[in-house]
């Protein structure tokens, strides 16, 4: 098939930078999107093909600055390979980096106890953190077993008011959340709702 068109890559990014690994460390704005695993009540959550393990699948797409528009794919673990409660280490390091990101998105300081805080702090399903946007540190995680990996980019932490940058990294700080008043969970404007 032959048309009059033709199609300029001179403008394309090259492939040896468009696929290095961010630095560890950078600090950059994302929007959070949920990839929906069909499983729990809203559809939100992923379960493991291999184990018993559950998490949110995400993808993070950087919103400003050097690396915009660059996306970051990190699991959020609910619940650890046949570990409960305390032990479960994996699901343990996923609440607390809902926690950071729902901080960070709408500027409750970690320490901060009060009532507003704790609303905050709430959500009413996980379909709540799906459009979200918040201050995150890249991390790289690289294959154990391939000593030659460069690794990938995931997000090490979700960073909150406290940090020197937060105020001109997120631009005005955002405002915390009403109290949550129970109903049905929608996903947030770009993301997919849940089969």
């Amino acid at each position: 098939m032959s048309g009059s068109f033709t199609h300029d890559f001179n403008g394309a990014e090259a492939q040896q930078n468009a696929f290095e690994v961010i630095p560890a460390g950078t600090l950059v704005k994302v929007r959070l999107t949920i990839r929906p695993g069909g499983v729990g009540p809203e559809g939100w959550v992923t379960q493991s093909r291999t184990s018993d393990a559950q998490y949110l699948n995400t993808e993070a797409v950087i919103l400003e600055g050097a690396h915009a528009k660059r996306r970051i794919y990190t699991r959020i673990g609910l619940r650890g390979k046949g570990a409960q409660g305390a032990d479960d280490s994996y699901g343990n390091r996923g609440r607390s980096l809902i926690r950071g990101i729902l901080e960070s998105a709408r500027g409750i300081a970690s320490k901060d106890t009060s009532d507003r805080a704790r609303a905050a702090r709430t959500i009413r399903g996980y379909g709540d953190l799906n459009g979200m946007e918040f201050l995150a540190r890249i991390g790289v995680e690289k294959d154990k077993t391939d000593p030659r990996d460069e690794g990938r980019n995931i997000i090490a932490a979700a960073i909150g008011p406290e940090h020197a940058d937060y105020a001109r990294l997120m631009g005005a700080a955002p405002t915390a959340a009403q109290p949550m008043v129970p109903g049905p969970t929608t996903p947030a404007a770009g993301g997919a709702a849940p089969p």
